[in-house]
């Protein structure tokens, strides 16, 4: 992998600017600021960018137009203005280079390398996690790197910067689909690799030596030291990454047990009990019954107060084995409004209104765990099939939550 360039991914807030700054602290190794390449690359057609007789004017346009309106304040930074690249150095650049992607990043990633004086470059945007199928495509040489840390700190953190999440339970289902999405490629690619925030701070010489050793390089006590390096790789100066320029703390380890009850860890471990357990994290709940969200678990955000007191009974919303059916049942929202029944016309729906209505039947007849969450108003319009489920539910009906 030698001399391969690198990339670093992970959840917003996992920590992936601290180890950027501290891989970007070694003799070798270069990294700039986020590019967001990968993400402005899928929303075009990348076959007219590569056109040979129009390289590299189009590759041009395309490098110095990516933006990334991320937070009040810095609305429309360029791509080329955080690297201090001008339009006619990446021309100057492309010039000589065969119509490829990879070039098309370099032109920006290459002369930064250069002028800090280093052999290797690294590419860190966080949000890259969901293109990874793209970056191996365009470089199956590379490393890739993805850093985890306890989503229940993400979630805490992506509380409060100004571009994240309303709620602890908002953040906490953001950061399950970012994490869903690269399940499966971490699991078969084997040119990737994965580490853990608590690590990085607990015993970082340890891990950034395994972490060189995989990468192709020899570990460096530089490493440890980010004050400079972590401010290069915050050239925007923004607040919420100012601690990667500053020396590992541990007290940042598991800042969530003394900042949120327990009713909102209990929803936290029914959600990602599984995913916790995958990484290393530790659990306090117990949750003997595995429930499905019906008709969406996309719907959860919406009813956070009224899961918790589901979830207070004991339910999760992971399985522990493949072959685990669910014991209970959770309507979300309004049969109208959600789409409980389709939308493939009358005849359709009042067959699914008949299905659900028997399911509800069978689980009062057998004592199956069955709720109901519904919408805090009725403004749905009427709807006879809806009506009838609404009224088969109403004993099943689920509070929110209080302390």
């Amino acid at each position: 992998m030698i001399d391969h360039p690198i990339f670093i991914v992970g959840v917003q807030r996992s920590g992936t600017t601290l180890l950027t700054a501290s891989l970007a602290a070694h003799s070798r190794l270069s990294c700039g600021p986020e590019t967001h390449f990968f993400r402005r690359l899928n929303e075009i057609d990348r076959d007219k960018v590569l056109v040979v007789n129009e390289w590299p004017d189009r590759a041009v346009d395309f490098i110095c137009s990516i933006d990334h309106t991320g937070f009040v304040g810095n609305e429309g930074a360029l791509l080329i203005e955080k690297y201090d690249l001008r339009p006619e150095d990446i021309a100057a650049y492309l010039a000589g280079k065969s119509p490829t992607v990879p070039h098309m990043l370099a032109s920006v990633t290459e002369p930064h390398m250069l002028r800090a004086g280093k052999k290797r470059w690294i590419e860190k945007t966080p949000d890259h996690l969901t293109h990874l199928g793209l970056i191996r495509q365009q470089f199956p040489q590379s490393p890739i790197i993805r850093i985890i840390r306890d989503p229940r700190d993400v979630a805490l953190s992506l509380t409060r910067v100004p571009w994240g999440a309303n709620s602890f339970f908002n953040a906490l289902l953001f950061w399950q689909r970012a994490d869903q999405a690269s399940q499966d490629f971490f699991k078969t690619d084997d040119r990737s690799y994965t580490l853990r925030f608590e690590d990085l701070l607990s015993n970082p010489r340890d891990t950034l030596s395994r972490l060189c050793q995989f990468i192709g390089e020899k570990f460096e006590e530089a490493m440890l030291d980010t004050s400079q390096t972590g401010k290069l790789v915050n050239s925007q100066r923004v607040a919420w990454k100012t601690k990667a320029s500053q020396p590992m703390d541990r007290s940042r380890i598991a800042g969530w047990r003394q900042e949120i009850d327990n009713a909102s860890n209990q929803l936290a471990e029914a959600f990602l009990g599984d995913r916790l357990a995958e990484y290393g994290y530790s659990q306090e709940e117990k949750f003997p019954s595995f429930g499905e969200l019906f008709p969406s678990p996309a719907l959860a955000f919406k009813y956070e107060a009224e899961l918790k007191s589901v979830v207070a009974q004991g339910i999760r919303f992971w399985k522990r084995t493949p072959e685990e059916q669910p014991a209970v049942k959770v309507y979300l929202g309004d049969p109208a409004a959600n789409h409980w029944l389709g939308q493939d016309g009358r005849i359709s729906k009042v067959k699914n209104t008949f299905k659900i209505s028997a399911e509800i039947v069978k689980a009062n007849r057998t004592e199956t765990g069955l709720y109901w969450i519904p919408d805090n108003n009725d403004e749905h319009g009427f709807s006879y099939l809806s009506f009838l489920l609404k009224k088969l539910l109403v004993s099943h009906r689920v509070s929110a939550f209080t302390t």
